[in-house]
């Protein structure tokens, strides 16, 4: 019968990772990848039965993580699952019957987002679908942040869903908000891109009405509306930073 890897990524996950590993307990190996945390991730990761490799994220990014998480890997499949990321019993399911069927396919999974205890449905946090289940061996993972992966395999949508607890504080956002901005300048910056300054705001606006009209942001209520307005500010902010990176060079 094939077997199944869940390979984990975290870094100071010590309130999630325990929960992470217990919805996947189905698995032949749960390995987790510590990018230096400093709290008690790696020791709550092995109290609840995984295996943990220590690998600080270098200029590869998120994609590097995940490429080396693989290559640790030692069962047929592989399954990419974060650290705020729960496996409903319907999706595990639906996990083991495709690596049982024989077919060689990527499996895409869809995720819900539950933002400060509230499961959000339009906007920003809409539910999306991520291709996380692949034959080991079979995938590679490119870009530094929002990674992506590459495949030439066929892909077919996995049935249940996964719960993505993303966000429970103002502080945890705002950390994201900055790690995030920065590492999107950089990659803009190493393709050479330059934006004008209207046109910053430009897709600064564009990026709100987006969210907030054309994805329905305004169904998910005030929640909904403040974290539309905060995507304005993301959209700005990595464009401010780009400029910034233009100007010190």
């Amino acid at each position: 019968m094939p077997t199944l890897s869940v390979l984990i990524l975290a870094k100071n996950e010590e309130a999630n990772i325990a929960d992470c590993i217990a919805s996947v307990r189905f698995a032949d190996e749960i390995l987790v990848i510590d990018s230096g945390s400093t709290d008690r991730t790696v020791e709550c990761a092995k109290s609840a039965g995984a295996r943990v490799l220590c690998h600080e994220m270098g200029e590869t990014g998120f994609a590097g993580q995940r490429n080396f998480a693989q290559e640790a890997a030692t069962s047929d499949w592989i399954f990419y699952l974060d650290a705020d990321e729960r496996v409903l019993p319907e999706l595990a399911e639906a996990i083991r019957m495709q690596i049982e069927s024989g077919r060689e396919m990527a499996g895409r999974i869809h995720r819900k987002s539950v933002v400060m205890g509230q499961r959000m449905g339009y906007g920003v946090y809409a539910p999306d679908w991520t291709v996380r289940l692949f034959p080991r061996g079979r995938v590679t993972w490119q870009g530094v942040v929002h990674e992506r992966p590459e495949t030439a395999l066929p892909v077919c949508n996995l049935g249940g869903w996964c719960d993505h607890h993303c966000l429970v504080s103002w502080e945890q956002y705002f950390g994201k908000f900055d790690q995030y901005t920065t590492l999107m300048a950089q990659r803009m910056y190493e393709n050479g891109k330059h934006v004008g300054f209207f046109a910053m705001y430009a897709h600064a606006v564009y990026a709100f009405l987006h969210m907030y009209v054309l994805r329905r942001g305004f169904l998910d209520g005030r929640l909904g509306l403040t974290f539309c307005t905060c995507h304005y500010f993301y959209t700005l902010t990595k464009y401010m930073k780009l400029e910034e990176l233009w100007r010190r060079s």
